[in-house]
C-alpha cells in the first residue's frame, strides 16, 4: 500500500515501511479519520520531503527484511531509502560499500537486556534487612566474646562484678544495643584506664550499630525496599531468567507465534527483554509514576553501532539529508518527536501509563513476625533449658543427699 504527503515539485522518494514502535507508527482513532503518522523515524522523513519539496511515498512491508535485502533493493532501484534505518558498520564488512551511503546518524543503537525487578521484600523483614549478614554474624558473635572479656575486666571489683558467662551476655547484648545497662552495679568513678577504655568503645560501637539500624530501618520504612537487581552477566546466568530477543537481532525467531511489539506493550515480568536504548527510554515512560517500577535496564549491554538510513551512492538529496537530520537533533525536534509519538501511542492502544498498585496498608500483627519466629524457636529451647535445669537439680540434690 503505497501513501504520500503533498504533491512535490523535485520528484519522490520511495521507502519501506512496517509498523516499528516507537520508531514508525500509523495512529487513527476512527475509521473516518485522517491517519496520523507518528514516530521520530516517520517525521524525520516526511518533514524532510516536506521541506525539501518531495513526494514521499511508503510502501507498506509486514514486517521489514534484513539490512542485506533492503540495501539490494535501494541498489537496484526499487527504493531510494529506508527511513527506518540500517547499522552502519566497518567498510570491510559492506556488502555494498562501492554503491551505497549513508546518511548522518539516527542515534547510537546500544542493545541491553531489560530485567524484571523482584517483589518488594515481605515488611517483617524491614526489621533484618537493614544490617547485613556479616553485620549481623559479627554482631552475635561479639556478644560472646564481650561476655568473656567481661568475666575477667573486674576480676579486682568482687563486690560489683559477676563472674557468670550467661549474666555477662546478657551485659554484653545490652551494651552491643545501646539499651540501658541493668546486669549488675559497677563502680566506675575511680575505674582504671583499660576498665574506662573497655567501656567507652564498647558504647560508641554499640551507639554506631543501633543508629545504623535504625535510621536504615526507617529509611526503608518510607519507600519500598527490593532486594538487588540483575545487573551483570554472571547475575544473568545464576538467574536462569529467559530473553526474548527482537526480530532484528534473530531472525529465526520469526518462526516463533510471539509478536514481539504486543509483548512490549503489556510485558510478562517472567521474562528478560534485549531491546534497545530508545526502546528503552519509551517503556520507561509507561512506568515512571510507579512506586514500584516493574523492570530495570541493565548494565549488560552489546552492539552500540550507529543507525543511519541507506541510500545510493549517487542520490541527488544526500547533503540536504545529512543536514536536515543535524538541524533537526540540535534544535530537539527528535525528542519533541518522541514526546508526540509517546502520546498518540497511549491514545492508540499501543502503549499505556502502568498505574501503581502499591498498598499503603496500616500496621498489623504480620508485620510482627520477626517477633513470632523469635516466641516460637524461644519457647522450645525455654522448655528444653527447664528441662535440664531440673535434671541437673535432682541429680546434684541425690548426690548431698548420699546413699542411705
Amino acid at each position: 500500500m503505497l501513501s504520500d504527503t503533498e504533491q512535490a515539485a523535485y520528484g519522490s522518494i520511495l521507502s519501506p515501511y512496517s509498523f516499528d514502535i516507537p520508531h514508525a507508527f500509523v495512529y487513527n482513532d476512527s475509521p473516518s479519520a485522517e491517519k496520523l503518522f507518528c514516530g521520530p523515524y516517520m517525521e524525520m522523513a516526511m518533514n524532510f520531503a516536506d521541506v525539501n519539496r518531495y513526494r514521499l511515498l511508503l510502501d507498506e512491508l509486514q514486517s521489514l527484511p534484513k539490512k542485506s535485502a533492503v540495501e539490494q533493493d535501494i541498489v537496484n532501484g526499487q527504493y531510494d531509502i529506508s527511513m527506518h534505518g540500517v547499522l552502519i558498520r566497518p567498510v570491510r564488512e559492506e556488502t555494498f560499500a562501492k554503491e551505497m551511503r549513508y546518511s548522518y546518524p539516527l542515534e547510537l543503537m546500544m542493545n541491553c537486556v531489560m530485567v524484571p525487578l523482584d517483589p518488594e521484600l515481605p515488611k517483617w523483614m524491614y526489621v533484618v534487612w537493614p544490617l547485613g549478614k556479616f553485620i549481623w554474624t559479627t554482631l552475635f558473635l561479639g556478644i560472646f566474646y564481650v561476655a568473656f572479656l567481661l568475666r575477667y575486666l573486674h576480676w579486682r571489683e568482687t563486690a560489683h562484678a559477676t563472674r557468670s558467662y550467661t549474666r555477662n551476655m546478657l551485659q554484653a547484648m545490652a551494651i552491643l544495643m545501646f539499651s540501658p545497662n541493668m546486669n549488675m552495679k559497677l563502680r566506675l568513678s575511680q575505674a582504671t584506664l583499660r576498665v574506662n577504655l573497655f567501656y567507652t568503645l564498647l558504647f560508641i560501637l554499640g551507639f554506631i550499630l543501633s543508629n545504623y539500624h535504625s535510621s536504615h530501618m526507617t529509611a526503608y520504612d518510607m519507600k519500598p525496599m527490593f532486594t538487588r537487581p540483575i545487573d551483570s552477566w554472571s547475575d544473568l546466568i545464576i538467574s536462569r531468567l529467559p530473553i526474548i530477543l527482537p526480530e532484528s537481532l534473530l531472525e529465526e525467531l520469526r518462526s516463533l507465534p510471539i509478536d514481539y511489539q504486543a509483548l512490549l506493550a503489556s510485558p510478562s515480568r517472567s521474562y528478560a527483554y534485549v531491546v534497545t536504548q530508545d526502546t528503552w527510554k519509551f517503556f520507561n515512560r509507561q512506568q515512571r509514576v510507579l512506586i514500584q517500577p516493574h523492570f530495570r535496564l541493565s548494565s549488560v549491554c552489546f552492539g552500540g553501532l550507529y543507525n543511519a538510513i541507506p541510500m545510493r551512492r549517487n542520490a541527488t538529496f544526500a547533503l540536504q539529508l545529512d543536514r536536515f537530520i543535524l538541524y533537526a537533533w540540535q534544535a530537539g525536534l527528535w525528542n519533541y518527536w518522541e514526546d508526540v509519538a509517546f502520546r498518540y501511542a497511549v491514545r492508540g492502544g499501543y502503549a499505556q501509563i502502568f498505574l501503581d498498585t502499591y498498598p499503603v496498608e496500616p500496621l498489623d500483627l504480620q508485620f510482627f513476625t520477626t517477633a513470632w519466629l523469635v516466641l516460637v524457636v524461644g519457647f522450645p529451647v525455654s522448655f528444653l533449658a527447664w528441662c535440664l535445669e531440673i535434671c541437673v537439680h535432682r541429680r546434684y540434690a541425690g548426690i548431698e543427699a548420699g546413699p542411705p
